[in-house]
C-alpha cells in the first residue's frame, strides 16, 4: 500500500505551477483580442438598433399622434432624435422632446454610449420627416462604424427603416447586404 505522507509528497511542484501558469498566459494572451473585437461588434449592433428602434419609434409616433415627425441627426456630436417640431436639435437640451401623458420626454440616442463607434447621414438636411398620413419619409442613411464593422439603418421613400451590413463591412453580424 503506497502512503504518500510517507513519500513526502503533496501538491504541485513549483516547476509543475509555473508551467501551468505560462500555459493559461498564453492562452489568455490568444483570447483577449477576440473579447476586444466581441465588444466592438456589440457596441456597434447595439448603436445600429438603438437608432433603428428611434426612428421606428419616429415614425409610428406621428402616424398615432397625427403630426409629422422629424428625425435630425448630427454626426459631429453624434447623437440622433426625434420630435413633432421641425428643427429638433439632439444637442439641445429639451430640443427633441415628445410629450407623453403630459410629461415631456427626451427622444435621443447619444453617442456618448457607445464608444468607438462613429456616425454619418446621408439625408438631404441634417435627417428626414415622417409624414403623418402616408408614413413616407426622405431617403438616407444613418452609418455607423466600429473598427472594420459598418452597419447601415436606412429609411426609404416610402417610411421603411431596416438596418443591413453595407458591402464594405468585414462581417454582416446577422444583418443581409444593403441594397
Amino acid at each position: 500500500m503506497h502512503n504518500k505522507m510517507a513519500s513526502g509528497q503533496q501538491g504541485f511542484t513549483l516547476i509543475e505551477m509555473m508551467i501551468v501558469i505560462a500555459i493559461i498566459a498564453i492562452v489568455l494572451s490568444l483570447a483577449v483580442p477576440s473579447f476586444n473585437e466581441f465588444f466592438e461588434k456589440n457596441r456597434l449592433k447595439r448603436a445600429a438598433e438603438e437608432v433603428y428602434s428611434l426612428v421606428t419609434k419616429a415614425r409610428a409616433e406621428g402616424v398615432i399622434r397625427s403630426a409629422d415627425m422629424s428625425v435630425a441627426v448630427n454626426t459631429g456630436s453624434w447623437c440622433v432624435g426625434y420630435a413633432a417640431a421641425a428643427g429638433c436639435n439632439c444637442t439641445a437640451a429639451d430640443s427633441c422632446v415628445v410629450p407623453i401623458a403630459g410629461t415631456d420626454v427626451l427622444q435621443v440616442v447619444d453617442g456618448g454610449d457607445f464608444s468607438g463607434v462613429t456616425i454619418a447621414e446621408t439625408f438631404a438636411g441634417v435627417g428626414t420627416t415622417f409624414d403623418n398620413v402616408e408614413g413616407s419619409a426622405g431617403t438616407g442613411r444613418v452609418s455607423l462604424s466600429a473598427a472594420d464593422w459598418d452597419l447601415d439603418v436606412i429609411v426609404s421613400g416610402m417610411g421603411r427603416v431596416i438596418i443591413c451590413a453595407p458591402a464594405s463591412s468585414q462581417s454582416t453580424m446577422g444583418y443581409s447586404a444593403c441594397p
